[in-house]
């Protein structure tokens, strides 16, 4: 076989895992998806462009100052808000260091795993918009409001949006167990609380850290999770508003459909049916929850994971 037919065929191999990947493995592995390209896309701008021309040095800090990024990361300055107003979402999908979209997208994928299987990947990308311009709410208001706390000019990366999942599932599930290496089975809301802890410690202390993003995050996560668990749902509905507006930007119009319904007496039947169908399975999920909480996800058997899996995505 050629070279380039090997290569062909490994350029092909690639494109399909990542098809499968995006199609099977839920809504986080999409975000975390999103975000790598997003990474990957500004590192070949930096590499065609940047070192072209000269530039050395840090390479965070050298995509940081870049033009392209100027356009995505978002600021606490009102008057370039006006200008770039869509910057309120693009900032928490753009990184420019290693370490700062590794250990975010690790964070991501430990939570965001827990919340989809529990909560769904809908509510999940809720969470984590809404949590993300929370994040740039309270960024922006810190920074042009407080006095004392150190002027930080702009924001990016996800760290807004992944801690209102974290904190979202603790406050959701505080007594469920995880395991963490090194150390064993721990309660959810203990990890949580660490985190909050590490953050507003390192509010006002300029180290060049946007705190404040992460806490307007991690509030947002802990008012919706509350809300939620009082049966109202601000992020499943955000998101359900989202998909509205896109389909009626996208749909093609074609002639209008008229459908007329007819009921027959075997009907009162089936919705009986299909009413105790549902019960039962709520209970079935129900239980496997409570199960959870008492032992960790860890416990639960593969058709358990599948029970709940399919659930949370809705099929």
């Amino acid at each position: 076989m050629r070279k380039g037919s090997e290569n062909s065929i490994s350029r092909m191999s690639v494109q399909d895992e990542l098809r499968t990947q995006w199609r099977a493995g839920g809504m986080v592995v999409r975000i975390i998806l999103v975000n790598v390209a997003v990474f990957l896309a500004l590192l070949l701008a930096y590499l065609l462009f940047l070192i072209p021309a000269g530039g050395r040095g840090d390479v965070a800090m050298a995509l940081r100052d870049h033009y392209v990024v100027q356009w995505l990361r978002t600021t606490s300055d009102l008057g370039d808000l006006l200008i770039r107003p869509w910057t309120a979402i693009t900032y928490m999908f753009t990184h420019t260091g290693v370490g700062h979209i590794f250990w975010n997208m690790v964070m991501l994928w430990f939570g965001g795993r827990l919340f989809q299987d529990l909560l769904g990947g809908k509510r999940l990308l809720g969470h984590y918009l809404l949590g993300g311009l929370a994040g740039f709410m309270l960024f922006v208001v810190i920074n042009n409001i407080i006095p004392g706390v150190p002027y930080k000019p702009v924001v990016l990366g996800a760290s807004a949006g992944v801690m209102s999942v974290f904190i979202g599932i603790a406050a959701y599930r505080p007594h469920m167990m995880v395991n963490l290496i090194l150390i064993g089975p721990v309660k959810l809301m203990y990890v949580a609380a660490v985190f909050l802890i590490l953050d507003l410690s390192g509010i006002g202390t300029g180290d060049g850290v946007a705190h404040e993003a992460h806490i307007g995050g991690a509030l947002y996560g802990l008012l919706a999770a509350r809300q939620l668990a009082r049966g109202k749902d601000m992020s499943l509905g955000f998101v359900n508003g989202l998909e509205r507006i896109t389909a009626g930007l996208f749909r093609k119009r074609g002639p209008k459909m008229r459908v007329e319904k007819r009921y027959t007496r075997s009907a009162a039947g089936s919705d009986a049916a299909y009413n105790a169908s549902k019960k039962a399975h709520q209970a079935r999920i129900d239980a496997i929850l409570d199960k959870i909480s008492r032992s960790g996800y860890d416990s639960l058997s593969k058709e358990e994971k599948d029970i709940l899996f399919k659930a949370g995505t809705g099929s």
